[in-house]
């Protein structure tokens, strides 16, 4: 299993995207938590690529919902989309795959 990385990126759409690497669990959530923070501050749509994280906890996924919560009540959006079949597994568990916040791919993210 590779390190825990995040890669930021701001989009030329307009949007900011975090690329997760790793494993997403209580030891690096909340440097997760941070970035997300500093970009609610200057972006309508956070976008949160999975497709190179490897597992994710409940802790991960706390600060995922706390960002969609935050972002939703200014009519932002926050999305998630890439996960592999176990991080997947986990979202689907927690009921996030119903709620428009997961996405199989980046285009269906952000053509919703």
């Amino acid at each position: 299993m590779g390190p825990f990385r995040l890669v930021e990126k701001t989009l030329p759409a307009g949007y900011f995207e975090v690329e997760v690497e790793g494993e997403l669990d209580l030891a690096v959530a909340d440097q997760l938590d941070e970035v997300l923070e500093r970009a609610a501050g200057e972006h309508e749509l956070i976008v949160i690529s999975l497709e190179r994280c490897e597992f994710i906890d409940s802790t991960g996924i706390a600060v995922i919902v706390k960002a969609h919560t935050q972002l939703a009540a200014d009519g932002r959006r926050v999305v998630v989309h890439g996960a592999n079949h176990q991080v997947r597994r986990v979202l689907s568990v927690t009921g996030l795959t119903e709620n428009g916040l997961v996405f199989a791919s980046l285009d269906q993210a952000l053509q919703d």
